[in-house]
């Protein structure tokens, strides 16, 4: 998989070079919306097992991965708490986020799973909608490659926008925040889960976050390629990065 950074592409590496080690109690230096940029935060504890030890987790039992990840959930969610239809998880690659089946709740209050977005390749971002700083840049990205798409392609790839503000991003804020942007359309998907959840995909996307208990996050800027199966293909890092390895890798993948 291809990262980008404010430098660079650097060298093609495995998904599994952006397993997390919380215990080690590194530092991150995270971009904090609302406050200074320069400000390091302290990495949060995430997930205990390595990356590819909760997908095969999720893919090897799916019915006991849907248990532990209903744990802990939000009451506002657990009217969508349900398994979308999946293939079986033997079909989907080991490092396939498709097998992180639980579903979400998108900006229009349905659930909507991750498998559903099989079959063609997508662009997920992780935000929050009171960030006035880096969120909105983020947003931009994720505009950028798309207007950067061949017309014909434009419609077969899909954006998938993740909330960390579990609490305070409802479906409805999440559609206001959508149309403010010119998008809440087709092909588009804004979505908000548990804080389990949502500290799963993180942890599958590379993507460090802590809430600082003031309505604001800090957090590292991220934008992901997953082909059509699920699979990072390429990954942006930082804020204002050329979008051409990304639009490059939905080519390939689509």
């Amino acid at each position: 998989m291809r990262v980008v950074t404010p430098r660079g592409v650097t060298d093609i590496f495995t998904f599994r070079t952006i397993l997390f080690v919380g215990a080690l109690g590194l530092s991150l230096l995270l971009s904090a919306c609302g406050e200074d940029s320069g400000a390091r935060e302290a990495v949060p504890e995430v997930a205990s097992a390595p990356t590819e030890v909760l997908v095969q987790q999720q893919g090897r039992h799916p019915a006991h991965a849907a248990h532990h990840a209903g744990h802990g959930d939000h009451a506002n969610h657990d009217a969508h708490a349900h398994h979308q239809p999946a293939l079986p998880a033997a079909e989907l690659p080991g490092t396939s986020l498709f097998h992180l089946d639980r579903a979400w709740t998108n900006q229009d209050e349905a659930p909507f799973g991750l498998p559903e977005l099989r079959g063609r390749p997508s662009v997920v971002v992780m935000f929050y909608g009171d960030c006035t700083t880096a969120c909105p840049l983020l947003v931009k990205t994720a505009q950028d490659i798309e207007a950067a798409l061949p017309v014909e392609l434009q419609g077969e790839v899909s954006f998938v926008m993740v909330t960390f503000a579990t609490q305070a991003d409802t479906p409805a804020k999440l559609k206001t925040y959508a149309a403010s942007k010119g998008l809440h359309r087709e092909g588009w998907h804004w979505l908000v889960g548990s804080d389990l959840q949502t500290r799963q995909l993180a942890t599958l996307l590379g993507v460090q976050y802590r809430d600082l208990g003031n309505g604001t996050f800090a957090h590292s800027n991220v934008v992901t390629v997953l082909d059509a199966d699920g699979v990072p293909a390429a990954r942006l890092e930082g804020l204002g990065v050329d979008v051409y390895p990304a639009v490059e890798a939905l080519l390939e993948a689509s």
